[in-house]
């Protein structure tokens, strides 16, 4: 007994953003997606952020709620209170090189669209004409990635790139990706989401809370799966503007990098948003057998894209190693085009990093096929 009151437990739903769906309220946290009934809202945010057992108990009986125990019980079994994992030196190096931080809570999220009046109804409404919108922005990217689209820009805009202000506009045009993400959760119902912060080796990355999405048919699955691609393609819309009436370089070169980065995350044999939007689609129609024979050529797509794909990184390799010397070097370097070797080796680490997990993942997949063709 005194092992059990001598655990401390956290109260993930007390700072959590909630919002009705069907009869219960969907409480999320930076990290999870809670189904419950309004009243355990209620209560969680009476209780205090961290404690033992005691303590919550007593938070219990002074709201004047009889058998409190029991009623900590229930919270506890229906995850409305978590045990706080203790700190090792593993977590704490962890906290310090790879920090997973709340940047942009979906309660300011709110607010920022309320001063526009963008109520979740109301982006519902005009969300169909931000496709459009980013179409528009989308297109002529892609064409301008691909080296046609030059003769559209004004001479000035051939000048050198400023490698800090091209990352900081990729950066930006990153965030605004996970705030598509956000944006298409709540118009399709299941709320605004935080946007957090993480860095991975020396790399930053934005990353968006969607779990719940599963409670969500396919179309309104694949629209959250899609969501950041269209907030993006708008943004490059606005950099592509920039590029052609101020004549600036960066801008030009911050759309050719969205675009790449857009691409990337549009390839499903990697785990990213293609990936998740082929996942969700696959998953909703795994039981029709024309889907499981489409899984079997995505298996083999994925091992063939993986031996290519680790074969392009090892005879690299070097070149990156030389290049980063030279950054180290000379920094000046950075800015006349050292930043491109900086982005280029964040799309193998990323991709190295998320082919084990997905290989781990498809090795599973493929079993459960093998099952079900036995079946």
């Amino acid at each position: 007994m005194v092992e059990a009151t001598a655990k401390t437990y956290e109260n993930p739903l007390k700072r959590a953003y909630s919002v009705r769906y069907g009869d219960k309220l969907l409480a999320i946290t930076d990290t999870s997606c809670y189904s419950v009934a309004e009243e355990a809202v209620w209560l969680a945010g009476q209780l205090p952020q961290n404690g033992r057992k005691p303590e919550y108990a007593s938070a219990l009986a002074r709201l004047g709620i009889n058998e409190p125990e029991k009623i900590l019980e229930k919270l506890l079994a229906i995850g409305a209170l978590t045990e706080k994992p203790e700190k090792t030196w593993k977590t704490m190096l962890g906290a310090v090189f790879s920090p997973s931080i709340r940047l942009v809570p979906a309660q300011l999220q709110e607010r920022f669209l309320n001063l526009f009046g963008l109520t979740p109804e109301r982006l519902k409404k005009i969300f169909p004409w931000l496709v459009w919108l980013a179409l528009a922005g989308a297109l002529p990217g892609l064409w301008l990635f691909a080296g046609g689209g030059d003769r559209m820009l004004p001479a000035a805009a051939f000048g050198s790139a400023k490698g800090f202000l091209v990352l900081a506009l990729v950066l930006l045009g990153s965030m605004v990706h996970e705030l598509g993400h956000s944006i298409a959760a709540a118009t399709s119902g299941i709320g605004l989401r935080p946007i957090g912060f993480s860095v991975y080796l020396v790399y930053p990355v934005f990353y968006t809370n969607v779990s719940g999405v599963d409670r969500l048919p396919l179309e309104k699955r694949a629209l959250v799966d899609c969501g950041g691609f269209i907030l993006q393609s708008i943004y490059t819309l606005m950099l592509l503007v920039a590029a052609v009436v101020l004549g600036s370089p960066s801008a030009a070169e911050a759309v050719r990098w969205t675009m790449l980065i857009m691409l990337f995350n549009l390839n499903p044999l990697l785990r990213t948003d293609g990936y998740w939007l082929y996942k969700d689609t696959y998953s909703a129609l795994k039981h029709k057998r024309w889907m499981r024979a489409v899984h079997y050529v995505y298996l083999v797509a994925f091992v063939a894209f993986s031996v290519y794909f680790l074969r392009f990184v090892w005879l690299n390799i070097g070149h990156i190693w030389t290049e980063f010397g030279l950054l180290w070097n000379t920094p000046a370097y950075f800015m006349q085009g050292g930043y491109k070797v900086v982005m280029g080796a964040y799309f193998a680490f990323i991709g190295l990093f998320g082919g084990v997990r997905r290989f781990q993942e498809g090795k599973k997949e493929l079993n459960d096929l093998l099952v079900a063709a036995r079946g």
